[in-house]
């Protein structure tokens, strides 16, 4: 059985907006194909993502929802805080995503988790953080 689904075990299969701590969230993204979903800015992505983050802004999901083709891969959406990745959760919902995760507490929480951060330097290379 996928992590996935042990997750959901027990949840409304009516409601695909699932909130998830940052080890269920690690959890979620090791077992693998799940997209992650940073809708921070351009400037907070530099500053530091979760490693393997593809990065939409919540202000450009919108218009850039086609460039998610797979309306039923997994999606794990952050932001800061959480605030931003629920509004994003519920747009892609809205428009038929299948399976939506939003991370609670968003970077800060993964942070505090001493989950691996990402930092983009100015000079465009990755370095990784504890």
């Amino acid at each position: 059985m996928s992590w996935a689904a042990i997750l959901l075990c027990g949840a409304s299969r009516s409601l695909s907006i699932h909130n998830v701590s940052p080890t269920d969230a690690d959890k979620l993204l090791a077992e693998g194909g799940v997209l992650l979903l940073d809708v921070r800015t351009q400037k907070e992505f530099q500053d530091g993502h979760i490693p393997s983050a593809h990065l939409i802004p919540l202000t450009d999901l919108p218009r850039r929802m086609t460039e998610i083709t797979d309306k039923t891969q997994p999606i794990l959406v952050y932001c800061g805080t959480g605030t931003r990745s629920a509004k994003a959760a519920r747009l892609l919902y809205r428009d038929g995503y299948k399976d939506v995760y939003n991370l609670s507490g968003g970077l800060r929480a993964w942070a505090a988790a001493q989950k691996p951060i990402q930092v983009q330097a100015a000079n465009g290379k990755a370095a990784s953080l504890p």
